[in-house]
């Protein structure tokens, strides 16, 4: 992912679309043939049971995949229907795992693979089911819970992994969960309570992530076990008043806190309350369970409608009894609380507290773009404003996490995913009243289409949004595209305006954003007398407010400060104002890197290896993510080489380090080492945003060898290109300015220390 230069930067995304009526829920399917009687076409027929059996075996693509969990979501248990459902979206599922792990994202794939397992209850999962891409999928998730050290999962993985592989392949799968189970068995350091401690937790962790009877047995085997010795210790200590040693202590208090849960949480893993009741009586816990939980258990266990689901979820919600929970604990109960508000969700979709645990969960389960779908039902029969905009915040968080795998495609499939929401949210009363509003989720989705370069689908978001909310943010993000197109006069208006909006006047970094851009246009357009007056502008107010903030606004005053002076051609103020910068967020990575960009990225422009070569070994240093030090890397490395001076092998080290990785930046990488012809970068290059990127740095390898003419034509069309928010095309812009991107000076004394 390119590195950018705005301030003020959000995302949001879906772009999902629903093509069959049978696929869908009760309620959108109401409203949809309500929306088709409307334009005069007869209305679908309702689907029949085996109607909905046959598209239910379709195949799922990424873009039903919304829709496909939803309506596995409503399924009933232990019907055909379900079971083939399961199939299509686990398959789906664990494709998207397989890719992840191809793509070096073991996180990504990991949690891809927990959620497609989330989904299936015991007994469900067949090798079938799991899909062609299963093996790839769970050998990835293995060797990350085995890299982890968290051995339960481990060996719910392993254990499923062992049933997909042909028999032939189930060596190495034995001996891990072999070892795993030898391990387990003589890792038991501390005293017995300890050791049964470690048994369950493993146990559990296991059970939570593996869907088979198996595991549920042996879960709930070991959690009894645990409460036993648990009782055994609060005997002794009762009868004899011996104190045991205090991680004893400790772990005792654990199992008499929530060892009932644990053993409820066993079986709601599979919405069964009855076997919870029953593994707590086997257990004798009744007497140190909780009794909301237990109220709610029975409640479920004699009616399992959608109220009771939804008091044993509250009941699961509710604040432990000590401070805090285990960390082992924690992560059962999110799991569990997604189970049970599953089960309420399929009888009733409308509750917007059950939906939003479920979208939350979806989100957390590497579904993100499956997450608003959850959501429509319960918005569509409760449109308020607080529930509007608890449902566009999941919405919006979804997005956010699509936007960290740089998955286009997934941030759109979400944004269309949430289109029925924020068509609700269009009403004039609620856009007034909810917040965040549609309008936000639109200029989400509008700054990922920039981020990849997609400026005509971004403009027509950002204009979308401004027909409800024209915030100095959505018109600043049209005038920067207005000016990429070349329509300066509107990009004019519209950055005028934007200065006058409260969201502008309220945020010193988009009010300094804004007057940058505004001048930069004005020095553009050769309106030199008119730039300096409002660089000059930005100056004072950029320092006025300086003094009085911190962390991260102070970082991001500071280089706005550092790219005006540099516009005033004062370099060795720009350079304190970076260093102030980067003081102020330097325990905030996102802020230290685009302080480090910003310090190499003019470097560059102003062939000054000795500072490029500093801000290198600063972001290295600050351990900044691998794909900013790569960008940070190149730069350094194309003025090492146009220098020909010995260099200290930082730059190269780094190159090195990400040569091999099979996404865009292994490939920028591999051209910094001069391993990948400009011309095959171009041609790997897949979004307008890429695009942009393989002109500059060819354009840059054109320069090293003195080829002029041809350098400025791979600059010209670096700005042909979609790529707005990229640090290259801001570079390009300088490079071919007749000033460099500087007005002159000297700059109005504001007092800058």
């Amino acid at each position: 992912m390119a590195v950018v230069v705005s301030a003020a930067r959000g995302v949001l995304f879906l772009a999902m679309r629903v093509s069959r009526l049978s696929g869908v829920t009760t309620a959108l399917a109401a409203a949809f043939a309500l929306a088709v009687a409307a334009c005069g076409t007869p209305p679908t027929k309702v689907p029949t049971p085996v109607d909905r059996l046959a598209l239910a075996s379709e195949p799922v693509t990424d873009a039903r995949f919304a829709t496909a969990v939803n309506d596995l979501l409503m399924s009933p248990p232990n019907t055909p229907e379900r079971k083939a459902r399961l199939g299509g979206v686990l398959s789906r599922q664990l494709a998207r795992a397989a890719s992840r792990f191809d793509q070096r994202r073991p996180e990504a794939g990991t949690a891809a693979v927990r959620g497609g397992l989330t989904l299936a209850q015991t007994g469900e999962l067949t090798a079938e089911a799991l899909g062609p891409d299963a093996a790839k999928a769970l050998t990835g998730a293995a060797l990350e819970y085995s890299r982890r050290g968290d051995e339960g999962r481990a060996r719910a993985v392993y254990e499923l992994l062992h049933q997909v592989l042909p028999e032939a392949q189930r060596g190495d799968t034995r001996g891990h969960l072999d070892a795993l189970k030898a391990w387990l068995q003589g890792t038991t350091s501390g005293g017995p309570m300890q050791a049964a401690g470690s048994l369950e937790s493993a146990a559990v962790a296991r059970r939570m992530l593996e869907p088979t009877a198996q595991a549920r047995s042996e879960a709930t085997s070991y959690a009894t076990a645990w409460l036993a010795q648990s009782y055994e210790v609060r005997r002794v200590f009762r009868e004899r008043r011996v104190q045991p040693e205090r991680e004893e202590a400790i772990e005792a208090l654990r199992a008499l806190g929530t060892g009932p849960t644990v053993l409820a949480a066993i079986h709601l893993r599979d919405g069964d309350a009855v076997g919870a009741l029953g593994a707590i009586d086997k257990a004798e816990a009744r007497g140190i369970a909780r009794q909301d939980l237990l109220g709610s258990l029975e409640r479920v266990a004699e009616r399992a409608e959608p109220a009771a689901w939804l008091g044993l979820l509250r009941a699961l919600r509710a604040p432990p009894r000590d401070a805090e929970d285990a960390p082992q604990d924690a992560d059962l109960l999110r799991t569990v609380t997604f189970c049970v508000a599953r089960e309420a969700y399929r009888l009733d979709p409308s509750v917007p507290e059950v939906a939003g645990v479920v979208a939350e969960g979806l989100v957390e389960l590497g579904m993100p773009d499956a997450a608003p779908a959850a959501l429509t039902a319960a918005v569509r029969a409760h449109p308020e404003p607080s529930i509007l905009s608890g449902a566009i915040s999941i919405t919006l968080l979804a997005m956010l996490r699509a936007a960290e795998l740089e998955d286009l495609t997934l941030a759109r499939h979400t944004f269309q995913a949430a289109v029925p929401l924020l068509a609700i949210a269009d009403d004039p009363k609620l856009a007034r009243q909810a917040s965040p509003n549609a309008a936000r989720a639109r200029a989400m989705m509008g700054e990922l289409e920039v981020r990849d370069g997609h400026l005509k689908e971004a403009e027509e978001l950002f204009t979308a949004a401004s027909h409800h909310e024209a915030t100095g943010a959505i018109l600043l993000a049209l005038a920067r595209i207005d000016a990429h197109t070349n329509r300066a006069e509107s990009a004019s208006t519209r950055v005028q305006a934007a200065l006058t909006k409260e969201d502008t006047l309220r945020d010193p970094g988009l009010r300094g954003e804004a007057l940058l851009f505004h001048a930069d246009l004005l020095r553009q357009q050769g309106n030199r007398e008119g730039a300096r007056a409002v660089y000059r502008r930005a100056l004072q107010d950029l320092a006025r407010v300086r003094a009085d903030s911190e962390g991260e606004l102070r970082a991001r005053v500071e280089r706005l400060l550092a790219r005006v002076l540099d516009r005033f051609g004062d370099a060795t103020g720009a350079e304190r104002a970076l260093d102030r910068a980067f003081e102020a967020g330097a325990h905030d990575k996102k802020q230290a890197a685009a302080t480090v960009g910003q310090q190499v990225a003019r470097a560059l422009l102003r062939r000054d290896l000795r500072l490029a070569q500093a801000g290198l070994n600063r972001g290295a240093a600050a351990k900044l993510e691998r794909e900013d030090l790569v960008y940070y890397a190149l730069w350094t490395r194309l003025l090492e080489r146009e220098s020909k001076q010995p260099t200290d092998g930082l730059a190269e080290k780094l190159l090195a380090q990400t040569e091999g990785d099979p996404r865009w930046i292994g490939k920028v990488a591999a051209f910094g080492l001069g391993k990948l012809p400009a011309a095959d970068l171009l041609q790997a290059a897949a979004t307008p945003a890429q695009r942009a990127e393989a002109f500059f740095y060819g354009a840059m390898e054109r320069r090293l060898r003195g080829d002029t003419k041809a350098a400025e034509e791979g600059l010209r069309k670096t700005l042909d290109q979609g790529g707005l928010d990229l640090m290259e095309v801001g570079l390009a812009r300088d490079l071919l300015s007749d000033d460099k991107g500087v007005l002159g000076g000297p700059p109005p004394d504001v007092g800058l220390p």
